[in-house]
């Protein structure tokens, strides 16, 4: 080997050795960064998954408060009492509740609402400003209208109901209208197990949320929708209930990738994302699907936290930097070296590079004139004569190849696909229309009155007719669909329908209105050698599926009603479909 090849080698080693060391730090780099960052998922993971346990406790909490209630024996003796005492019962019952509601500063709201008179507020207790306050008389509502009370009045006894999270639109004492809530609900049934009412609870979604996050920090921000993907939590108020305000802010339009967790391919999510609070910053967000046991609005909600990524990479950015330094270090050095190895290699294997860029693209490949001794003038000179022969043998076999899957595929007289080709196309169309559950139609062709062309005038004046009947078909198609010679006199065609049922139109009717198209051209005399020569067809047309759902049956069917159409009078057109 030439001493100075061998030298210019050992010198590109040297320099691959350098690149390697730098390719080295930059997946080190890239590493550790992605290993803080899953660090940060994983943290932010569990985090999720402890939020949605606490919320799915909060709401069992809630359900088991229900429940309690409606074993009270107050409300058993108020579900079955006609005495005249039932009102002072109520009121026992009302301070009974305004007990529960106390130490729960979550709760604003404990009801009971009967099943009569259009589900009349029985006992009521608010929660104010000033305190408690139970309330009576007129100021009791009617809420069978809710879905609250009518999908709870449903239910079986020890079931609960749970409503979707709102913004709170009922009026009342109440101080939380306009403000997020959630309502569950229990039916009361009496003793013949007839419903009477139902418990029902108001919750302030505000507050019970500030009673599960604790131990969240400050920095990482609490996310929650509907399981539409409707913000109720979002750092920026104005996207929260947008929804129940007339603009809608959806999680799928800040992180495409959430509509995994409504499409139900997923229950948790953990990607990077923009931060929400600062969109140029990048964030990691964690989501998590909850679902409810009970009866429900929505069968679940989703949470989710968003912490912002500044922290997590400090060290990996200061591993960055480390890292470019060095590489910008080791590229100074190089650089020199680098431009008169680039000199010295680089013309003989651009050379090279063009002789061979000719050859990949069927191009008259160029001479190599490298006056040098080593091994690359060797390759590059056998190489140009290795390139050249290939050249001519593959231009010649391409051309073969052409030609024979032309002769092969399309009718020699008429340029049109033939029998091989129209029944693979037919295949793939019926694939197609299977996937997409679209229809496509088969229009089989006959030329009524053209024996007695080909006998009277001859086969060439038969021919040229044939050639100008093939014309004047590919005329009254679309490019998408497929005109065939089929045999002899016969002319096939295929009609996809996918664009078409997308504009509401229906294959038949579109198929007619082609066939129509073609028939119409036929009839118009052909001028051929001097003399104008006048034909008709009779038309044969098959749906998939209504007509066949294979080749054979459609081509079978088309067949059929071209017959059909034949038989009552020629040029016509007939559907397998109307066949009496």
């Amino acid at each position: 080997m030439n001493s100075r090849l061998v030298i210019k080698l050992t010198i590109w080693i040297a320099l691959l050795s350098l690149l390697s060391a730098a390719v080295n730090v930059y997946f080190t780099y890239n590493q550790s960064r992605a290993l803080l960052i899953q660090s940060s998922q994983d943290k932010l993971a569990t985090a999720t998954r402890v939020l949605a346990n606490r919320y799915a406790f909060f709401i069992e909490d809630i359900g088991k408060d229900l429940l309690f209630i409606s074993h009270l024996p107050a409300i058993r003796e108020i579900a079955t009492s006609n005495s005249v005492d039932v009102q002072l019962k109520r009121e026992r019952l009302g301070i009974a509740l305004s007990q529960l509601l106390k130490p729960h500063d979550e709760y604003n709201q404990v009801r009971l609402i009967g099943a009569a008179e259009h589900g009349r507020e029985l006992v009521r207790i608010d929660k104010t400003e000033n305190g408690l306050s139970i309330v009576e008389g007129l100021a009791l509502q009617e809420k069978a209208h809710y879905s609250y009370v009518y999908n709870t009045l449903k239910l079986k006894p020890g079931e609960v109901f749970i409503s979707a999270i709102r913004l709170n639109k009922e009026r009342g004492l109440l101080d939380s209208y306009g403000k997020p809530s959630i309502i569950m609900a229990t039916p009361i049934y009496t003793d013949d197990n007839t419903v009477f009412g139902a418990i029902v609870i108001n919750v302030d979604l505000e507050k019970m949320f500030a009673m599960i996050e604790t131990d969240i920090p400050n920095d990482i921000d609490i996310i929650a929708t509907n399981s539409a993907g409707d913000y109720l939590l979002h750092p920026d108020a104005e996207k929260t209930f947008g929804f129940d305000k007339g603009s809608r802010f959806m999680i799928q339009q800040d992180l495409p990738a959430a509509q995994r967790i409504f499409s139900g391919e997923s229950n948790n999510l953990v990607a990077e994302m923009q931060d929400l609070r600062m969109p140029q910053k990048q964030a990691v967000i964690s989501l998590t699907k909850v679902p409810f046991r009970w009866a429900a609005d929505e069968n679940y909600i989703v949470l989710g936290l968003v912490s912002n990524l500044d922290a997590v990479l400090a060290e990996s950015r200061q591993l960055g930097i480390t890292a470019l330094k060095s590489a910008l270090a080791f590229g100074l050095l190089f650089i020199g070296l680098s431009l008169f190895l680039a000199h010295k290699i680089a013309t003989p294997l651009r050379q090279i590079a063009t002789t061979f860029a000719h050859f990949k693209q069927g191009d008259s490949v160029p001479e190599v004139n490298l006056q040098r001794d080593d091994e690359l003038g060797l390759l590059a000179r056998n190489f140009s004569i290795m390139a050249k022969k290939l050249n001519a043998q593959l231009l010649e076999l391409n051309n073969q190849r052409q030609y024979l899957h032309k002769v092969v595929h399309h009718d020699p007289l008429t340029g049109l696909p033939n029998r091989i080709l129209l029944e693979d196309r037919i295949e793939q169309a019926l694939i197609s229309a299977r996937r997409d559950k679209m229809e496509i139609a088969i229009m089989l062709i006959d030329l009524d009155g053209f024996k007695p062309v080909n006998d009277t005038f001859g086969h060439d004046i038969g021919d040229a007719l044939l050639q100008e009947c093939a014309t004047r078909m590919l005329s009254c198609v679309r490019e998408t669909d497929t005109v065939a010679r089929y045999g002899g006199d016969e002319f096939m065609i295929i009609i996809s329908a996918r664009d078409l049922q997308l504009r509401g139109m229906t294959t038949r009717h579109v198929s007619r209105q082609v066939a129509d198209k073609i028939r119409h051209s036929l009839n118009t005399p052909f001028a051929l050698d001097n003399r104008d020569i006048n034909i008709s067809c009779s038309i044969g047309i098959a749906l998939y599926p209504q007509d066949g759902d294979d080749k054979n049956a459609l081509i079978k069917n088309a067949d059929s009603a071209m017959y059909a159409a034949k038989a009552i009078g020629k040029n016509g057109v007939k559907h397998y479909s109307d066949i009496e």
